[in-house]
């Protein structure tokens, strides 16, 4: 036999593995020991998973050498075809992407052969001989790299190569033209039978969630027994307290001194759909966990099945410095480096996912809470502060009744928990005021002289219960700022109808505060802090009751 150019060199012992037979056919030693490839047939891949380890090589031989495809081809468009034959039993993956030379091509069908990189998508350099290994019984790859006349084709019969202890296998080469790329992998006697319409649309649902990237931002098509795959964003809740439910992610993991960056977004959907909720797990832009009825759902961050976080909560998330496995199926992360991530996501989303308990009923209600609903309430609220002003007694019980008595009346407001509505309001439009996230107040402190009060609900240092904000004594506007993490209303939080006692009592206290600063005397000895002191104090002591 012929030695092969010095380029092939040894792979573990003192022979080279490939050699020339005549000036078109190599042969080459697919060490170790051929019948490996039957144990291929036992690996627990799931039918898109293998397919998709094609898909990797035939994405990740564009993505390598974009450029030199556009040099000489343009425009220019990915295809990967992928076709079974129920009634020849055989399958097909076609690509017109680089394609390989000799040297390559070699590496492809070599049992113990890597890529030199492990940047990319095909990072073990096993995926082709494993999945078609695990697909059938006898398989071929042909291949073309653009600009060269070779084209490459080799078949591995595995049951064959077992019985007759054969290691070799031959490579042929014939001639095409320069512009000619791409390749083909033929899968015959497939063992791992795709047949049924649901299996095939599942198929088709969950590659086109692994490779939406592909689909939707580049010149890459995908196709599943000639149909092209397509995927569609999910619909995202938007317009409810003045703003889309869409946030970006950018945090890091640090897991045994050694830290795992995460980016990408978190959202609400809205419809929800427990099929599509949940995050997709992304690592070098294709989906390693998630799609139809497969995103990841932890039950710390998702809880139960069918909660309403479950049916609305979803997103993307970039995960390049996780250790994946060899089937690019899941992570290696269960030394607890999976609980790590979990609890820093939860922290980044908490906001979200508190928005996502929310009914659609929920949010529904809170939305009633308008300029309407609030102009009602501003002129009960001007009789509570008629009385607080007018000198007569004034009794903590009677006025909890009356409020409460109002409140009745009023019946507005929403279903909600009050710390989700707390935590998300402050990034709402301050001018969307139909929504009640910033609601206006025009009080009449005398016959020539009225106080806007804007209110909006926040989220605080624990040690204040209100914060106003004014240019100086003077002024007829105050911006007032009701901290739901105050000692005393977090047993309350929960509580729709307490929510609407305290905004009313809190507009009380501010016109109650501007009227003391106004009697006053010229060296003003009276602080404005010393009323909000007083009231923490007053709540503080009702929280005891």
């Amino acid at each position: 036999m012929i030695e092969v150019e010095n380029k092939f060199k040894s792979t573990g012992n003192d022979k080279d593995d490939i050699y020339m037979i005549n000036p078109n056919t190599y042969e080459l030693n697919i060490r170790p020991a051929a019948s490996i490839l039957n144990v291929f047939s036992r690996l627990s891949y799931k039918v898109w998973y293998a397919i998709a380890e094609f898909v990797d090589n035939s994405t990740q031989s564009y993505l390598s050498n974009v450029e030199e495809i556009l040099a000489y081809e343009f425009p220019y468009t990915l295809s990967v075809r992928v076709n079974y034959n129920e009634k020849d039993n055989t399958l097909i993956v076609q690509d017109n992407a680089y394609g390989m030379e000799i040297d390559r091509f070699r590496d492809a069908i070599l049992l113990d052969s890597k890529n030199s990189s492990q940047t990319g998508r095909n990072e073990f350099g096993m995926g082709l001989k494993t999945a078609a290994s695990w697909f059938g019984n006898v398989w071929s790859v042909t291949s073309t790299r653009l600009g060269s006349e070779n084209c490459y084709s080799a078949t591995i019969d595995i049951l064959k190569l077992k019985n007759e202890g054969i290691n070799n296998v031959q490579i042929h080469r014939t001639f095409v033209d320069k512009e000619s790329h791409g390749t083909t992998v033929f899968i015959q006697d497939v063992t791992k039978k795709i047949t049924g319409p649901r299996t095939i649309g599942k198929i088709r649902a969950l590659l086109s969630s692994m490779y939406r990237r592909d689909i939707n931002n580049r010149n890459i098509e995908i196709y599943f027994n000639d149909y092209m795959i397509q995927f569609e964003d999910y619909p995202v809740l938007k317009n409810f307290r003045g703003k889309a439910w869409k946030k970006p992610l950018n945090f890091d993991v640090e897991f045994e001194g050694q830290k795992y960056n995460v980016t990408g977004f978190v959202a609400i959907m809205n419809p929800g759909s427990f099929t599509n909720a949940g995050f997709a797990l992304f690592r070098r832009d294709r989906v390693v966990i998630g799609g139809s009825d497969l995103n990841y759902k932890p039950t710390q961050i998702f809880g139960q099945a069918q909660s309403q976080r479950s049916l609305k909560l979803f997103g993307e998330l970039n995960m390049d410095d996780f250790p994946v496995n060899q089937a690019k199926d899941g992570f290696v992360w269960d030394d607890g480096l999976e609980d790590a991530f979990i609890d820093e996501l939860r922290n980044n989303i908490q906001d979200y996912i508190d928005i996502a308990e929310m009914s659609k009923k929920e949010r529904e209600s809170e939305e009633e809470y308008s300029i309407a609903k609030s102009e009602q309430l501003k002129r009960d609220i001007e009789k509570i502060v008629e009385t607080m002003t007018s000198g007569s007694s004034f009794d903590v019980k009677d006025f909890r009744q009356t409020l409460s008595g109002i409140n009745h009346e009023l019946n507005i407001g929403s279903d909600a928990e009050t710390k989700e509505y707390v935590e998300t309001v402050l990034n709402a439009a301050v001018e969307d005021k139909t929504l009640g996230s910033v609601r206006v107040y025009n009080i009449p402190l005398n016959s020539i002289y009225n106080l806007q009060v804007n209110v909006q609900w926040a989220t605080g240092n624990i040690q204040y219960w209100i914060d106003c904000s004014e240019s100086d004594d003077k002024s007829n506007e105050v911006d007032v700022k009701i901290n739901i993490n105050h000692p005393f209303f977090i047993p309350y939080s929960k509580d729709e109808e307490f929510k609407k006692v305290l905004e009313k009592f809190v507009l009380a206290f501010v016109v109650a505060e501007r009227q003391a600063k106004a009697t006053g005397d010229r060296d003003g000895y009276i602080l404005s802090s010393s009323i909000r002191n007083n009231m923490n104090r007053f709540l503080a002591k009702l929280a005891e009751d």
